[in-house]
């Protein structure tokens, strides 16, 4: 018989808590090697815009004034220059990791919960954003955004140890916030996440959806007589033979995570899907390339 190991923190927020901090050095740990080794030498959201940093020299176009043009460098050639600058106005990205207790669950000793690899992308994420000058929140724990690298650890705190529910995803003040990315593995279904995503499209956020899944969840390997718990709760479901229905399941489950790619798209957001036990780096690299394209 299989039983899916019942997670201790199921139904007490506070231990919860408690048992994350634990790990925070490990998981801060690694959220910043990833953004470092990522980002070393790269600044992938640089984009052309109203400062003072210089980004390129392009050759005039007719609608350009005479007091863009770059006399010095024109002077080099028999062309004109116009002198571009970097887009410098700060953005606040919200980050927001599932709390839930079906996302503090692994199959394997091996992989990391969905929660942890949640909370390493997330805080990989917060890292490299400070670090290019915009501003980081976390919704429900962080009471103001964090600003430049001294924001840091505490952006990664709110990040790693915060267990605010989805209910913080409301909208709130959101004309100041111009970007949020949550990270779950959306198992309550796209009903359940449409109607409180609605608010959020509704108000002009733009938004990245981050699906998170376990190897099981997707393969779902179990055979002979099977106990599936729910780790949030007292329910057991006894599916006997597991191997019998492992084709509806596997359709159910693509079908689900479908749904919610769609409703992104009808809402003109961008959707990642990432397995815990595929290196975060891919995925960490097209969250930050999102962040940027949406600026």
């Amino acid at each position: 018989m299989i039983r899916p190991r019942r997670t201790s923190n199921s139904q007490d927020p506070q231990l919860a808590a408690e048992q994350l901090s634990a790990r925070y050095p490990a998981l801060l740990s690694e959220a910043k090697r990833i953004s470092a080794n990522v980002l070393h030498g790269a600044h992938g959201r640089r984009k052309r815009g109203s400062g003072e940093t210089f980004w390129e020299f392009r050759q005039a176009r007719a609608e350009d004034p005479a007091s863009a043009i770059d006399w010095r460098r024109s002077a080099r050639s028999d062309t004109l220059f116009v002198r571009e600058t970097e887009w410098e106005a700060a953005n606040t990205v919200l980050l927001w990791r599932d709390a839930s207790a079906g996302m503090n669950w692994r199959s394997s000793n091996t992989l990391p919960s969905k929660q942890d690899r949640a909370a390493v992308l997330l805080t990989a994420l917060s890292i490299a954003l400070l670090k290019g000058g915009e501003r980081c929140a976390v919704p429900g724990v962080s009471e103001q955004p964090g600003t430049g690298i001294g924001a840091q650890n505490r952006i990664a705190r709110d990040i790693i140890t915060g267990t605010s529910g989805a209910h913080s995803l409301r909208p709130s003040g959101t004309r100041q916030y111009a970007h949020l990315v949550i990270a779950s593995d959306f198992l309550e279904g796209v009903d359940v996440w449409q109607q409180r995503l609605e608010a959020i499209q509704n108000a002009g956020i733009s938004v990245i959806l981050l699906h998170i899944a376990d190897p099981a969840e997707e393969q779902f390997p179990y055979t002979g007589h099977t106990l599936f718990a729910d780790v949030s709760g007292p329910e057991r479901i006894d599916l006997g033979r597991a191997q019998s229905v492992q084709a509806q399941y596997k359709k159910r489950f693509h079908q689900a995570r479908q749904d919610i790619q769609i409703l992104a798209r009808r809402f003109g957001w961008l959707f990642f899907s990432h397995r815990t036990d595929q290196h975060p780096t891919k995925v960490f690299l097209a969250l930050y390339q999102g962040l940027g394209g949406t600026g």
